[in-house]
């Protein structure tokens, strides 16, 4: 049996967008109504076409989101970690969760009850605004992961990986990236098998793009990388015929700067 953690709510949602951006009387409402969720590993948070009960946002751990077929293939779609929020998409009257949400570590949430959201987003244009951004960010991210399963190489999935999870904190010279989950659900999110990840981690190491030593992934020259997508050496001759949508300009404006 865990132990419950001691959270001081105030501190840790007026931290995080969109609650932040709500009036005094609004954020203590949606605090007073908020509880604590806590899960074991393996556990699940709610299954896919349940009815959204609210908001939870990751207090720590790590949870799964997943779509399932009715003969049991998963794909997953998003791993909810630390301040960031599962099910702003469902606030919709009538709306069902359309994913299936797992832990995939002991998780601790917060969940913020539908009904008192919907208080806060009637009582403040603001807070609307900033939820509709939250949205549309993940909605980007969505459509960034559609893409690049459907137009990128299996190699260029993983060094696009590796790019998004340094972000802009190691722009120039050399890295190391801990990865922070399984290998096997880094592959799922890629759209690959556990050995063909695998098999395209080495071959990647063996081309002197990075070392492997457990989840430690020790990057040389992180402009390498970048370069490595710019120039379409992982993708041979299906290259050619993509278009250079998705931010593909500004990846070649860091290569040429680096």
């Amino acid at each position: 049996m865990r132990t419950t953690q001691a959270i001081d709510l105030p501190s840790f949602l007026a931290g995080i967008e969109p609650y932040s951006a709500l009036d005094a009387a609004s954020f203590s409402r949606l605090v007073a109504a908020a509880r604590i969720v806590q899960l074991e590993r393996g556990q699940p948070l709610f299954d896919q076409g349940q009815a959204c009960t609210g908001v939870h946002v990751v207090f720590s751990g790590q949870i799964k989101l997943a779509f399932y077929s009715p003969h049991g293939a998963e794909k997953i779609v998003a791993i909810a970690t630390a301040r960031q929020g599962v099910g702003e998409e469902c606030l919709s009257p009538g709306q069902d969760y359309p994913f299936h949400a797992q832990a995939l570590v002991d998780s601790t949430l917060i969940l913020l009850p539908r009904q008192a959201l919907i208080d806060c987003l009637e009582s403040s244009q603001h807070f609307v605004h900033r939820l509709m951004k939250c949205i549309a960010e993940k909605f980007h991210h969505l459509l960034l992961d559609v893409e690049a399963s459907s137009l990128l190489s299996g190699s260029e999935r993983v060094v696009e990986f590796l790019v998004r999870e340094l972000g802009d904190a190691s722009v120039h010279g050399p890295a190391v990236l801990e990865l922070n989950m399984p290998k096997s659900i880094i592959a799922a999110r890629l759209n690959l098998t556990q050995e063909h990840f695998s098999r395209l981690l080495r071959q990647l190491s063996d081309g002197g793009l990075f070392s492997v030593d457990g989840r430690r992934i020790h990057i040389a020259d992180v402009c390498r990388l970048r370069r490595y997508l710019a120039s379409g050496a992982g993708h041979g001759v299906n290259r050619a015929g993509r278009s250079s949508g998705r931010g593909r300009a500004a990846a070649s404006q860091l290569a040429l700067a680096c």
